[in-house]
């Protein structure tokens, strides 16, 4: 019975593997996973589960679907190794589909011809790939340049693309899809905050919103996309005040990079 519910749905897939731990999915999970939309960005507070979704979703489509690429781009290479390892977790689920399967420390292949690449973003090689299914992790911090470079490896095969993220700056790629939806009517959006979660204490959150500056609680917990608390000018204010259109240039997002001290800018 496990094995036919891991096998139902990518949802079904993190069922069956947190079971085996005495844990099950939070409804936001399942949620997402049981999303059918081609386009979707999850905007989630920290050590909510975003991974566990992102590796469900990726070794359900590699292990039950013949001949498919599922490549995962991470903000960095550390993450990009998290993201492997949660996937490396929920194989045993997947029963005899994951037989034979060839691990290595940057992809895993299936006996079915299909694979799981993972890549951090600073990688030179996003481009040439063929996907079935793109996901992007922390995308609030992967720089634009490797955004578009990715995003057409989904264009021959129509390829489903998903966005999961903490939320970043108030500039960027992510935060224009996450939040535009008149120029981005395609995607499906999911906001998760630390409160609508009951599994996390709240005393530790009341505790951490006494602790941190306003701005910073509210970008970690409540998925607010704020600029640097001590920041003089708003990034985002700056970032309008050089576009001439609702899109920002390079330029807008070298000089919000400059005033938040982050290197989230287009290199």
């Amino acid at each position: 019975m496990a094995r036919a519910a891991a096998r139902s749905s990518p949802a079904g897939l993190l069922r069956v593997a947190l079971a085996a731990v005495g844990a099950r999915p939070d409804p936001w999970q399942h949620q997402a996973l049981a999303s059918v939309s081609r386009r979707l960005v999850l905007v989630a507070a920290r050590q909510l589960g975003k991974g566990s979704v992102a590796a469900a979703k990726a070794l359900h489509l590699a292990a039950f679907a013949p001949e498919r690429l599922v490549l995962i781009v991470s903000a960095t290479e550390r993450q990009a190794r998290i993201v492997l390892g949660r996937i490396r977790g929920m194989l045993p689920y997947v029963g005899d589909a994951a037989d034979g399967a060839e691990d290595t420390q940057t992809e895993i292949r299936f006996r079915n011809g299909s694979r799981i690449v993972v890549l951090p973003a600073s990688s030179t090689s996003l481009r040439g790939w063929t996907a079935h299914l793109l996901v992007v992790d922390e995308g609030a911090y992967v720089p634009r340049a490797s955004w578009e470079a990715v995003v057409p490896t989904t264009a021959a095969t129509g390829g489903d693309i998903w966005c999961l993220t903490s939320a970043g700056a108030p500039a960027g790629w992510l935060y224009e899809i996450a939040t535009d939806e008149d120029t981005y009517p395609e995607w499906e959006r999911h906001r998760v905050t630390a409160w609508q979660v009951p599994r996390i204490d709240r005393e530790f959150l009341e505790s951490e919103q006494r602790r941190l500056p306003r701005a910073v609680f509210q970008r970690e917990y409540e998925c607010e996309f704020t600029g640097a608390e001590d920041g003089v000018f708003d990034p985002a204010a700056v970032a309008g005040a050089f576009r001439p259109s609702t899109r920002p240039t390079d330029l807008d997002l070298d000089l919000t990079a400059v005033l938040l001290g982050q290197e989230e800018s287009n290199p």
